[in-house]
Order: structure tokens, then sequence, then C-alpha cells
């Protein structure tokens, strides 16, 4: 049976086939030209894979079942033993709130600085469990943004520097008789410098100004900024008086349908193209919304933070297995994760 056919019969798609065969759950046999045929054998062991997955048993015990060093029973009680703590935790934290919002304490800060609830002492680390989980609605990025500010003060001390830099110049070139003294004045030098100075850093603002595309996450709702659709001149002015609500689009969490999750890897670093490439393994978040729009993000930074804010906020989520299992194990890196399955870097040290 050829890959298509499947995908129809299993209602499964060819990217979760091809990460279940990388993991070694499933060998299909390949003809002279290439191609996957699976077998019945094959068909019946995708059926178990698929069903183990929707009880979110981890690939690894799928992997010791299907080669008969674990029985199901002894993964099924191990799961139902994690199942039941995470259930315990969250039965802890929610009694936890009700017990607050009981004694109707009016500030955060007086729970925090007295460890107690009413007349009852509160365990720091018991509170800790409490203020982590509210700290998973913290404002969460996704995308490309600068922090002009920070180039802003950059670019006034260059100025600043800049004279002592010309003065410093001049003096060690005259010294050794490679600038002859009188043949250009300090201020001559000053200006023509500030001139470059100054050129170079609106290129370079210019530059990120039109990079910057991003998506931020609260708890009460989802901002969008698109360079692309603001001019460079008002983009800067915005962000040096730290307003940028009014050219971002808005949207409540209900104006989201569904997100969707895709892996791209993308290379660079020094010596592109050579031995010393660099490769990257970026999740890009497609934003699809009830309005018929979507927006594309890349994540840099943190993607896990963004997956467990739309988890959170119980919105659907369309990805393969391999991203969920990563973004659910908290062993490896996402980097370490992707690294280990398709080994992108290790042919190249």
């Amino acid at each position: 049976m050829q890959i298509k056919e499947v995908q129809e019969k299993l209602k499964i798609s060819s990217y979760t086939l091809r990460y279940y065969e990388k993991m070694g759950l499933i060998q299909p046999y390949r003809d002279e030209n290439g191609y996957r045929n699976y077998s019945e054998e094959d068909i019946h062991k995708i059926e178990r894979i698929m069903f183990l997955r929707d009880i979110n048993v981890p690939i690894e015990d799928i992997k010791d079942i299907l080669n008969n060093k674990v029985t199901f029973q002894d993964v099924l009680e191990r799961h139902i033993q994690k199942v039941n703590t995470e259930i315990e935790s969250l039965q802890y934290i929610k009694n936890m709130c009700e017990d607050l919002k009981e004694k109707n304490i009016p500030l955060l800060d007086q729970v925090i600085e007295d460890n107690q609830i009413g007349d009852k002492k509160v365990k720091k680390r018991d509170l800790k469990k409490v203020f982590d989980y509210f700290k998973k609605d913290q404002t969460v990025v996704i995308g490309t943004r600068f922090d002009l500010n920070m180039y802003f003060r950059t670019f006034i001390y260059a100025l600043i520097t800049a004279p002592m830099l010309t003065f410093a110049a001049i003096n060690y070139l005259q010294r050794f008789n490679i600038l002859k003294k009188g043949t250009i004045n300090h201020i001559s030098i000053y200006l023509i410098l500030m001139i470059l100075v100054m050129l170079l850093s609106i290129v370079s603002i210019s530059y990120m100004c039109s990079r910057q595309k991003y998506i931020e996450l609260t708890d009460n709702k989802i901002s969008i900024l698109d360079a692309k659709k603001v001019s460079h001149i008002k983009l800067s002015y915005l962000i040096l008086k730290k307003d940028l609500t009014t050219i971002m689009e808005n949207y409540s969490w209900e104006d989201l349908k569904y997100v969707e999750i895709k892996l791209v890897i993308k290379y660079g670093g020094i010596g592109m193209g050579t031995s010393k490439t660099m490769y990257y393994y970026l999740p890009k978040y497609i934003f699809h919304f009830k309005n018929s729009s979507s927006k594309s993000f890349l994540e840099w930074n943190n993607p896990k933070a963004a997956y467990q804010i739309l988890r959170n906020k119980n919105i659907e989520i369309v990805t393969s297995d391999e991203i969920l299992d990563c973004f659910e194990q908290n062993e490896l890196s996402v980097y370490d994760f992707f690294e280990n399955i398709y080994h992108k870097n290790g042919k190249n040290r």
C-alpha cells in the first residue's frame, strides 16, 4: 500500500508517517524506485501507535511496547500514575485558589510577605505552585522584534565618543608622520565621522524597522505589529515614544479559530555553505482567525512558552506528533530534540 493510500485509509498525514519512521516505530518496505510500501502488518502497527498517541503515551514507551520490552499494562500503569500526579497538582492549585478567594485577601503582597491565608500558615513552596501556575499567562512574543531604544542610546554614545576617538587618531597619525600637521583640522575630521555615523545609523534603523513583525499573546488579547503596513519614519517615532498600540492590530482570543505549528529548518552562521554552517530548528506559528485572515511568525526565543499559553487558552493546535513530543517533554531543548532526529549539524562537525 502506497503512502497516499495509507493517508486516506487512516486519516493521517505523510509528515506524521515519516516521523514514526524516523523514530524507529515503523519500517515500511522500499521498492526499487525508493517508494514506501506499507504491509497489512505496518497498517496494524500504525493503528496501534495512533491509539497510544491519542491517550498521550510517550513515543519512547510506544517503542518499548512494539519491541516487546514492556507490556501494555506496565505502560498504562506508569501513565496512570503520571496523569494522577498531574490531576493532584491541578486539584491542589484549584483548592489553594478557592481558599484565597474565600478569605477575600485584597493584596497579593500580603500573601507573599506573611505566607498566610487568613489564620492558616502556608509553606512558600506551596504558594510558588500557585504563582507559577498563573505565570503561564504572562505576555509571550513570537516573531521578530527589535529594541530600537537601545540602538538610539548606542547612537548617542557614538556621537559623544567620536571627538575623543578623532583626536586620538589624529595624534597617532601625526606622531608617526603619517599625517602632516595642518593638512586637515580636527573639526573637519569630526564632522566627517559624525556624518558617517548618522548615515550608517539611519540606514541601520530603517533596516531594523522594516523587519519588525511579531505577535504578542497576553491573557486578555492578541496584538500584531507588521512593519510593512507602517512607514519606517512613523514606526521609529512611535518606538521612541514607546507607543506602538496605535498601529497594532488587536484581536480577542475568541477571534482566533486555530493555530498551526510547523517546523522550519534554517541555516546560517560563519562560513555559510561551508563546514561551519549552523542549522536552526524553528517552530513556525500560523494563526488562523475567524475572519479568514492568517498570520505567520517564526519563533526564535522561547517556542515552548507560546505553545503553553495556547494550551492554557484551549486553542486548537494543528501540528505534527514530533512537535507535540518536543513541547511536552522537558529534558531537551528544542534544538537538541530535533538535532537527535535530523542530525543536521552532526554532519558539519
